[in-house]
């Protein structure tokens, strides 16, 4: 097997994507602002476009694209944002 393979899965890749895009918001948004209303802002609004995105513009104008695989997506965004804001936990104990 090569190196290489794992990239020919396109969901695969659209899963990572969409949980490491998740991830860089909770960190981007933290990097910026530690102020708990911001946050809950961002998380807010996050929250708002991700189900726009996977639910509505997704079913609309994406072929094939079915409610299954938009919520693998959505859980991809949340799982990845929920990552992210682990992350900036263990760097604060850590700390």
């Amino acid at each position: 097997m090569a190196i290489l393979d794992w990239s020919k899965s396109v969901p695969w890749l659209a899963n990572v994507g969409h949980l490491m895009a998740g991830a860089h918001v909770a960190l981007i948004t933290r990097l910026f602002t530690h102020s708990k209303e911001t946050i809950w802002i961002v998380e807010a609004i996050l929250f708002i476009v991700i189900l726009l995105k996977e639910y509505v513009a997704d079913l609309l104008w994406e072929s094939g694209e079915t409610v299954g695989s938009s919520t693998i997506d959505a859980l991809g965004w949340f799982g990845g944002n929920a990552v992210g804001w682990g992350l900036i936990a263990l760097a604060s104990y850590v700390t």
